[in-house]
């Protein structure tokens, strides 16, 4: 057997013919049921002939059909398409035949809207396929929907006015996280086994734990779409810790032209679940940032410190010493900056104001706040991002690894971390961050970072811990996410809301 399965070996020919009989027989579950199917078993259903592709859609709209209007994940309906294209011979690549959905936000699907939660872009119509999208659509994936969102990614929690709030399948009165809380809600209820998401604060790894899923944050780069300030990096939601790693053999590599991603590893990523890590060096950090963590998420960041000794590794506490308040600034500066240069450009090139009505009360803000700052002081925050960067680097030297919440709470009521009026950018991001202050760091620094299932509060609500490395040690995540899952299994949870009968 190779010692690592390259992205042309999994798209060369299908899953049967492609992987060799070690990876093959790690697929198994060739008699598990959808409830307890993951993507890599339903592409084995189909390249074995268990199954067909329009089999697999079918019951994948069925399920979305059964709990969508008591979760509201879908943004965009795209099954009339899905059902042409598997009335045709379909791509041979690692998941032939499965079927997807795309987060509706910042990924073009020819002839459809992506709306980014926004009135906005209510007919944005795209032209063309964006890049991640054709490489999902080389992965063989069946492409029939988008997945909510809050307007433009800037909420960390998915509720909205145009699209409406996302309801999380263990409690529709709690928050499913933002901005991919519509793919989380889909994959948590069992309707799909993995779907698109992007995460340019936390947005992969928040509505993962609040959803009780696995999310990688993938090094800055490695997917395509990375641009700007390459804080936003393009992945999925999954059941699985397999799952993850056979989409990144999939998607994965520089996307040319791209600003970030030159001279990275986009092989070795599934091949790496197959066995052990060598005993690593955690550090275990619950002391930055300074928020009040609740008293079960504390719990589960030190258990699962506890289950990575027992495993071999080796687990102290310690800390990088982050400024946050430095942090928070930064990203203000950065995000809010960004996001009225491109309002202001759609303002222009359109020849009108954007109306109060095309856009919600938070994102107006966000706009008139962005105004405020200076050429100078998006370029001093540039290089202070950049420098966050560095730093972590030297604490990565004594440490492999960085194990701390993904948040401090598990999920959040609806409304708990909503804008409100007469807020402005402090008091808006300093009500999430007292929830989800860990995952932006990461986005600042480009290094993988992962949200791995690990408890349930006694509310019975999903309690996920983030592990974090250097840059370009994505597969070193996943052999150790491989090993916590077969350890500390997480698939057979189900919440209230299950798509199955």
């Amino acid at each position: 057997m190779k010692a690592a399965l390259g992205r042309r070996d999994f798209l060369a020919g299908s899953l049967a013919l492609t992987l060799s009989p070690r990876l093959l027989a790690a697929v198994g579950d060739a008699a598990a049921s959808w409830d307890g199917a993951d993507g890599t078993t339903m592409a084995h259903w189909i390249a074995t002939g268990r199954a067909t592709p329009g089999e697999l859609l079918t019951e994948a709209v069925t399920r979305l059909r059964r709990v969508n209007p008591q979760l509201n994940l879908l943004a965009q309906d795209h099954i009339e398409q899905a059902l042409a294209t598997v009335g045709n011979p379909l791509p041979q690549g690692a998941f032939s035949g499965v079927p997807f959905l795309l987060k509706d936000l910042g990924v073009e699907l020819a002839g459809t809207v992506t709306s980014a939660g926004s009135a906005l872009n209510a007919n944005a119509l795209a032209t063309a396929d964006s890049t991640i999208v054709r490489r999902f659509k080389d992965a063989g994936l069946v492409i029939f929907g988008k997945t909510n969102t809050p307007e433009f990614g800037l909420a960390l929690t998915t509720e909205g006015d145009f699209l409406g709030d996302c309801l999380n399948p263990w409690n529709t009165a709690h928050s499913t996280g933002g901005s991919s809380g519509g793919s989380a809600a889909a994959v948590a209820s069992g309707v799909i086994p993995m779907a698109h998401a992007t995460d340019g604060g936390g947005s992969i790894r928040v509505p993962a734990t609040f959803c009780g899923l696995f999310g990688l944050k993938p090094t800055r780069g490695l997917t395509p779409g990375g641009r700007g300030t390459g804080m936003s990096v393009g992945h999925v939601v999954t059941r699985t810790v397999r799952d993850s790693a056979l989409m990144l053999e999939s998607i994965a590599g520089y996307q040319p032209g791209a600003p970030y991603g030159q001279g990275l590893a986009n092989t070795g990523f599934f091949a790496a679940t197959l066995v052990d890590p060598k005993p690593l060096r955690v550090a275990l950090n619950l002391t930055e940032p300074a928020v009040a963590l609740d008293p079960e998420v504390r719990g589960a960041v030190v258990a699962a410190g506890e289950l990575l000794q027992s495993l071999g590794h080796t687990v102290e506490e310690a800390a990088p010493g982050t400024d946050y308040a430095l942090l928070n600034q930064v990203q203000n500066t950065l995000i809010a900056s960004d996001m009225t240069a491109w309002l202001d450009y759609v303002a222009l090139s359109r020849g009108r104001e954007i109306a109060p009505k095309e856009l919600e009360p938070m994102t107006h803000m966000i706009r008139r706040e962005g105004a405020k700052y200076t050429g100078a002081d998006v370029a001093g925050a540039l290089q202070l991002m950049h420098q966050f960067g560095f730093d972590l680097a030297r604490f990565h030297r004594r440490y492999d690894l960085i194990l701390q919440p993904v948040a401090a709470t598990p999920a959040p009521a609806l409304d708990a971390i909503t804008y409100r009026a007469g807020d402005d950018l402090a008091s808006y991001t300093a009500r999430f961050k007292a929830v989800s202050a860990f995952t932006h760091l990461y986005n600042m620094t480009g290094q993988p970072s992962m949200a791995v299932p690990f408890a349930l509060s006694e509310g019975g609500l999903p309690i996920g811990v983030m592990l974090s490395a250097a840059s370009g040690n994505d597969s070193l995540l996943l052999a150790l996410a491989a090993q916590m899952e077969r350890a500390n299994p997480w698939r057979q949870r189900r919440p209230r809301v299950w798509s199955g009968q």
